[in-house]
């Protein structure tokens, strides 16, 4: 197994499916000998996934791989997994059947997988579908499709199930109409409708049972399951698999519900297993089906938030092909497209940025270069007079996009950027694009490399060119200091200051002056130069009529800090609560404006010894837009930790310590390395054990955030943080330093 890690990572990016195929195959064998569980589940399911990337629906060798698969979740007793694919094996089976004769090894195989859906089916209590397909199975064992071993213990289990199940047909069971999920049926009546619909079927009455069963889902819209509808979901889905064509769009609709709703509660693998059948479907019939691509983008994101890129990069591929389904030239240039072929290529390249994205990050750099050459060339065939076509089509239709799937509106901003790039020096949607594209690279993909460079190439560009473009210059500077704040103070404060002199010009832009003077007043490790400069930018606010909102927040925000250290509680208070209460007055409650303000304010509740406060700021304006759709894993994550990390310093408990523990293991299997982000999460363990008298474990977590690697960092912030790790390490008091600043 050692062997095939390495050699799986570099097939993956050399992006050959047919050799990933074998590899993958040689995965599953070597895990099932090795008693590898977790090796050979994986290799059984990417050789189905590859397998139906590859082959048209219902192919011989994808059956086998499921086969095999199925077997592999029966002996690891992994129920509702081994039951979905054993039905995509029987949907095949069905398919098969309505083209014509069955060959002898198809009626083997699936005698086989009629067998073992009935073996699930009783070992979960349900009697009459477990008698039902046991007589399908056992109808092909008549015809000698089955060794007569296994087709005499299929006659015994039959024989000793009849009697019971003939019993409980004596039980009266509801109808139809006593199975309306509008009238919310409790659990009870719920269990009834399904073993009527069980019934139904064994009786072999499919259209009563499909109506028992859509009934119990009448009032659920489309990606709105929850969990008490669910096993009628699944049994609807399961039932048209078996009686409807596999284009049906019933059928379709009973597996875009299923899939979307397992992908939503982190079974990312087994809706993809549900969710590339139907995709082929869709693919095979030359249609273009908008909900299933939507299928696959959720399936696609759920899996790489559960860490697994090689998933996400096979759903997005599947998404990317459902999307161009029924083009005859998926190639055309995007400037002589039609209006839906145009909208549907732009859709496509976006999932080719997220994959080349993902890529990147899981360290394919082959497939991620492979990616972005094709996007650039996709880029090149837009007209720029079409510039504001592409933009209503990716920044503007994607802004505030709250849907789980891809594409993000990351990658529209990123396209749009790319495409920005060939707009004239003067044009000044060319550097508004550009900035904007910078900040999705550093906020969404969280690639501080990336955003370094393509700031700095920026900056110069506009420095050799810059007649009208000063305005952009400033922002540019702005962005480029907040990119390097810890990692180069000096440049920060030279940028800052370049950019102030430029607004300073501009008559008008006194927000962007106290704003830049804030700034300024945060890079000084001086306290009375930052307070001079804080002086400075109220004198200005007091002398210009109207500022921007947001600039007379951070101005109060900022005082209240400076209040604060100087002993002035009460004044700190009602500058903090204010600035927040400002924003909700303004309608901006529970808009982004108003996240890091209400951060301020519950730290300074935490150090007021007010936590309970603090923490209802948090769950009232922090978390309700922490979502990862929104602001990307790496903001969602930190705001989650803002209110861990206070806790952890003025009053850490149990859950404290439990929520870290969580929040480490999100970071390392979804954000970067050089992302600082699990250094500060141990950080936080170690003030949260000490805070709890667990010496030992404080100084191991400790001795893992100094062992981190993290970026250079030469603020003081960092230095009297990285103090008081070694101060835990060597065993100093730290009651002694409760009194210095929070971490």
């Amino acid at each position: 197994m050692a062997l095939l890690l390495p050699l799986r990572d570099a097939l993956e990016d050399e992006g050959n499916p047919d050799l990933l195929l074998v590899l993958y195959d040689l995965t599953g064998y070597a895990g099932a000998r090795l008693k590898d569980r977790a090796a050979e589940i994986r290799g059984n399911v990417h050789s189905v996934l590859l397998n139906y990337l590859a082959a048209p629906l219902n192919a011989p060798d994808t059956v086998m791989a499921e086969l095999a698969l199925a077997e592999t979740y029966r002996r690891y007793d992994i129920r509702e997994a081994q039951l979905y694919v054993l039905m995509n094996v029987l949907a095949a089976g069905k398919t098969a059947r309505w083209g014509g004769p069955l060959s002898d090894d198809m009626e083997e195989t699936l005698a086989m997988a009629e067998a073992l859906t009935g073996q699930r089916l009783q070992a979960d209590g349900r009697p009459e579908l477990a008698l039902f397909f046991f007589r399908r199975a056992q109808v092909l064992a008549r015809k000698g499709r089955m060794d007569a071993v296994n087709a005499g213990k299929l006659d015994t289990v039959i024989g000793e199930l009849e009697a019971p199940v003939a019993g409980r047909d004596r039980n009266p069971l509801p109808g139809p109409d006593d199975c309306l999920g509008s009238a919310r049926p409790d659990a009870t009546r719920m269990a009834a409708c399904r073993q009527a619909a069980d019934r139904a079927i064994m009786t072999g009455n499919a259209i009563l049972a499909d109506k028992i069963l859509s009934n119990l889902l009448n009032d659920v819209p489309l990606g709105s399951l929850r969990e008490e509808r669910y096993d009628a979901a699944r049994d609807l889905y399961l039932l048209r698999q078996l009686n409807r064509e596999d284009h049906d769009p019933a059928l379709l609709e009973s597996a875009d519900l299923v899939a979307n709703y397992l992908a939503s509660i982190n079974e990312a693998t087994v809706a993809a297993l549900i969710g590339t059948r139907v995709a082929r479907t869709v693919i095979d019939r030359g249609t273009y089906d908008p909900r299933i691509a939507q299928m696959c983008g959720h399936i696609a994101r759920r899996a790489l938030r559960n860490g697994s890129a090689e998933l996400a990069l096979r759903m997005l591929a599947v998404q990317r092909a459902v999307t161009l389904s029924g083009i005859a030239d998926a190639d055309t240039p995007l400037s002589t497209a039609t209006p839906d072929i145009l909208e549907r290529q732009v859709i496509a390249a976006l999932l080719q940025i997220e994959s080349a994205q993902i890529a990147s990050t899981a360290n394919y750099p082959r497939v991620a270069a492979a990616e972005w050459a094709d996007v650039d060339r996709l880029v090149a065939t837009v007209a720029l007079g079409d510039f504001e076509k592409i933009e209503r089509l990716t920044t503007i239709n994607y802004a505030g996009v709250k849907d789980y799937v891809f594409p993000s509106y990351a990658a529209a901003v990123e396209f749009v950027g790319r495409l920005a790039r060939g707009l004239p020096a003067q044009d000044p949607r060319r550097d508004e694009a550009i900035a904007g594209w910078i900040s999705a690279v550093e906020a969404w993909w969280g690639d501080s490399v990336r955003a370094d460079a393509m700031a700095d190439e920026a900056i110069r560009e506009i420095r050799a060119a810059p007649e009208g473009r000063l305005t952009a210059l400033a922002r540019l500077l702005t962005l480029r200091a907040g990119l390097v704040e810890t990692t180069n103070p000096a440049l920060t404060v030279r940028y800052t200051r370049e950019a102030y002199e430029i607004v300073a010009s501009q008559p008008g832009r006194e927000s962007d002056r106290i704003e830049l003077l804030l700034d300024m007043a945060s890079d000084q490790t001086d306290r009375g130069l930052s307070l001079a400069l804080v002086g400075e930018a109220q004198k200005l606010r007091e002398a210009t009529g109207t500022i921007n909102l947001r600039t007379q927040v951070r101005l109060d925000l900022k005082r209240s800090f400076l209040a604060f250290d100087d002993g002035d509680h009460a004044l700190a208070l009602r500058l903090g609560e204010g600035a927040v209460a400002s924003l909700v007055a303004a309608g901006k409650g529970d808009s982004w404006a108003i996240v890091e303000p209400a951060r301020n304010l519950a730290g300074l509740y935490a150090a007021l010894g007010r936590m309970d406060d603090a923490r209802k700021t948090y769950e009232t304006y922090v978390f309700p837009l922490s979502d990862p759709v929104l602001v990307g894993e790496e903001k969602a994550i930190s705001d989650q930790l803002g209110l861990a990390n206070l806790e952890s310093y003025y009053g850490p408990d149990e859950k404290t310590v439990r929520t870290l523990s969580a929040l480490l293991d999100r970071a390392r299997r979804r954000v970067k390395d050089d992302r600082d982000l699990g250094r500060r999460i141990l950080r936080a363990q170690a003030f949260a054990y000490l805070g709890l008298g667990e010496g030992a474990k404080a100084r191991e977590a400790a001795l893992d955030a100094l062992r981190t690697p993290k970026p250079p960092a030469t603020d003081t912030t960092s230095a009297r943080e990285d103090r008081k790790l070694l101060e835990t390490l060597v065993g100093a008091d730290w009651l002694g330093s409760r009194a210095a600043d929070a971490p």
